[in-house]
């Protein structure tokens, strides 16, 4: 069975939540296990280990927060050279979508160019400024983690 390794930034808990559901659509598949944990567990956490890694974060300022880039920089030394990679985000305003998770993509890239990136990430709109997640996209988060399953299967 494949393993996934499912990181994540939060400030309203909306984030984690994303990632959470996202790891259940990969779980229902049967074909992998995730784990999911918050930035700061990414340095003492052994990656080798996984076939894949989502990193995810909401948008604050026009942008991916400093503590998911700091995740994937941190993950990156420690390899995801040949791992299956992808991105999730939160955002309130539709013209945000997918800003932040194209921003930790781009930095994927460029930090781990073995890495294998599935793109575009999964992206998740948040009623109000605390949230919660839009009654939606629960549903399509699973759908995702489905998707990510099926790619990490080949």
């Amino acid at each position: 069975m494949k393993k996934v390794l499912v990181v994540f930034d939060t400030t309203y808990g909306n984030t984690e939540k994303l990632g959470r559901e996202i790891a259940a659509g990969i779980e229902e598949t049967g074909t992998a296990e995730c784990k999911v944990i918050g930035i700061k567990e990414v340095k003492s956490e052994d990656i080798s280990g996984f076939d894949g890694v989502l990193f995810g974060g909401p948008i604050h300022a026009f942008r991916a927060t400093r503590g998911i880039k700091g995740a994937v920089k941190d993950a990156a030394k420690k390899g995801l050279d040949g791992k299956l990679v992808s991105t999730f985000d939160t955002y309130q305003a539709p013209g945000h979508k997918g800003r932040a998770a194209k921003q930790i993509e781009e930095m994927i890239a460029d930090k781990a160019p073995g890495a294998k990136i599935l793109s575009p990430g999964c992206t998740a709109l948040v009623d109000g400024r605390t949230g919660p997640l839009n009654a939606v996209e629960p549903a399509k988060a699973r759908e995702f983690g489905k998707k990510f399953a099926e790619e990490l299967a080949g």
